[in-house]
């Protein structure tokens, strides 16, 4: 069970809590200033509700599009972006105690308690919205065609452009509106003979309408079930809903139309009232308190802040983008991230410092003297880490000089500072060839990321796994061995530098007989991932001997299926 804790904290730590977190530093001020000012125009105040809401989704939606982009994309949108050349070293350490409860553990658990918060949630909003749509085919009691004319012709006025539907009844005690695509307004009985009243009335909801309201009710509960979990994201939905009542009344009494004082006692008249539960999916009503309030603001002098379309638009605009970024750019989850670099670049990227110019792409890389043998043996796992269950992955940014020497190393995405300390220093012990650009040598920013991982108690050193999987053979309980073992197949392969660079990986299958020498016989590619991966599968197999099955003291033929996984080490 710690485990998947584990597993489940690791993929949604810097994925989906650290864009949340991101979201509420950079929105909570701007809520607050929502609540407590009365100088904004009532539209002003709903449509900058609607963005903070909105800009939780998108923010966090927009981390995970840019993880996604390739690298020459994302540096155009990361101020900050490294090329990575070197592939991630994995450290393992072997005396790691027993799981403990780690800070990881915890974040597992609390995704496990939010999912299972947002599942209610969106649940209890399925339900709402099947009621609705009851109520819907139930209606019978059609308004009369005078009733009817008088709402058509209001529709035509306010120019709405979807069909509007108008129904008498006695199931609700304050007018609402059923959304959708052909949207019904629900008025009660007692407003069918008060001529000027349904008028004001029809006026609000129209106007709801128009503004397509009843869908951005809708996606405000769908966002605010997803995000249930987060206390701000439910006050900021009834925050908005209660904004879009003061917007709608200000509509309603721009221009000389609809005298205040004869809104103000309709509402009044219907501030005991609210509409049923069941309907609150997809309806557009308030409650008797959020009318009370609507009474106070009508009450008081109208702000002209941000009352033009242009301002208000020109905020809007630039307050969204500045939320989405900057959730963007507060996440750990879009730092530099292991990458290869692509063989047939032949442009360089430069950048200039007071040193002089430092090189991120040459036409020649820097090479690690000793390989990564030299960086494995300088990795070394903090004992009290290990002791904590810390793990992670630590990029490190560094420009290696015309001589070969690291200089200016960094740590750009830290998990501790044990871990970072460690990796810090490994990569300060190193020396590289220097990176050449045409023919002469010169500085080049790198980046490596260094993945310090616990063992799990099921699993072989990550070292020896490094490429290959463990085979699954179609005989159970009795297969053939490979003579020397995984380890001789494993120095048999190795990666296609064309198709690493080009990122490439995945599992080939092999399916082959070993006959009764112990030879491979028949190697086909069964699951096949690219053809240089298949031809070294193949190859690889074939340089290596079996211990055959034996039955009743004989050798016998028997047919193998090998899942051979081609494995960039970063992504492990």
């Amino acid at each position: 069970m710690l485990d998947i804790l584990t597993s489940l904290g690791a993929a949604t730590a810097s994925s989906l809590w650290l864009p949340v977190l991101a979201w509420t530093v950079l929105a909570l001020p701007l809520w607050t200033l929502l609540e407590r000012t009365d100088r904004l125009h009532p539209l002003a105040e709903y449509r900058l509700s609607q963005v903070l809401l909105a800009a939780l989704p998108v923010g966090t939606g927009a981390v995970s599009v840019v993880e996604m982009l390739p690298d020459a994309a994302r540096s155009s949108v990361l101020s900050a972006q490294s090329v990575v050349v070197l592939p991630a070293i994995e450290p393992v350490s072997t005396g790691a105690p027993a799981a403990s409860w780690t800070w990881m553990h915890a974040v597992g658990l609390f995704t496990v308690g939010a999912l299972g918060v947002g599942l209610f949630f969106l649940g209890r909003l399925a339900l709402e919205v099947v009621a609705a749509r009851r109520v819907r085919r139930r209606l019978a009691t059609v308004a009369a065609p005078s009733l009817r004319a008088e709402a058509d012709r209001l529709r035509e006025r306010l120019n709405v452009r979807r069909p509007v539907q108008l129904y008498t009844t006695s199931d609700a005690a304050v007018p609402l509106t059923l959304g959708g695509l052909r949207p019904m307004i629900l008025v009660p009985d007692q407003l069918a003979e008060a001529t000027e009243e349904l008028r004001m009335t029809l006026r609000h909801e129209l106007i709801h309408i128009r503004r397509w309201d009843d869908f951005a009710h809708l996606a405000e509960r769908l966002v605010a079930a997803l995000f249930a979990a987060h206390p701000l994201v439910g006050r900021l939905r009834r925050q908005t809903a209660e904004a879009r009542e003061r917007a709608c009344d200000a509509a309603v009494l721009d221009g000389s139309q609809t005298p205040a004082g004869d809104y103000a006692r309709l509402l009044t008249a219907f501030a005991d009232g609210a509409s049923p539960h069941r309907l609150g999916a997809l309806s557009l009503s308030e409650s008797p308190s959020s009318l009370k309030d609507r009474l106070s603001a009508m009450r008081s002098s109208m702000p002209s802040l941000l009352s033009s379309r242009r301002a208000l638009g020109t905020a809007l605009a630039a307050i969204g983008l500045a939320l989405t970024l900057g959730v963007v750019a507060c996440s750990d989850s879009v730092a530099p991230s292991a990458s290869t670099d692509d063989p047939a670049t032949t442009e360089s990227s430069s950048a200039s410092t007071e040193d002089g110019e430092v090189f991120t792409v040459v036409e020649d890389q820097p090479e690690l003297v000793g390989g990564m043998k030299a960086l494995q043996k300088a990795v070394s796992y903090p004992e009290l880490a290990m002791e904590a269950g810390i793990e992670g992955r630590v990029i490190v940014q560094f420009v290696v000089d015309k001589d070969g020497t690291v200089t200016n190393p960094k740590v750009t995405r830290g998990v501790h500072k044990l871990l970072n300390e460690a990796a810090l220093q490994a990569v300060k012990q190193q020396e590289f060839k220097p990176g050449q650009q045409q023919g002469e040598p010169v500085k080049v920013q790198m980046s490596l990321p260094v993945t310090f991982r616990l063992p799990s108690s099921h699993s072989e050193s990550a070292a020896q796994e490094e490429i290959l999987q463990a085979p699954e053979f179609s005989v159970a309980g009795s297969h053939p061995d490979i003579e020397g073992g995984m380890r001789a197949l494993q120095e048999s392969l190795s990666y296609p530098e064309i198709v690493r660079k080009a990122g490439i990986e995945g599992t080939v299958h092999v399916t082959f007989t070993v006959d009764e020498t112990g030879e491979v016989q028949n190697p086909q590619i069964t699951k096949s991932v690219h053809e240089a991966l298949d031809a070294e599968a193949l190859s690889a197999l074939k340089s290596v001997s079996f211990v055959p099955v034996e039955k009743d003291g004989r050798p016998i033929a028997t047919e193998v299926t090998l899942p051979i996984r081609f494995a960039l080490p970063e992504e492990k």
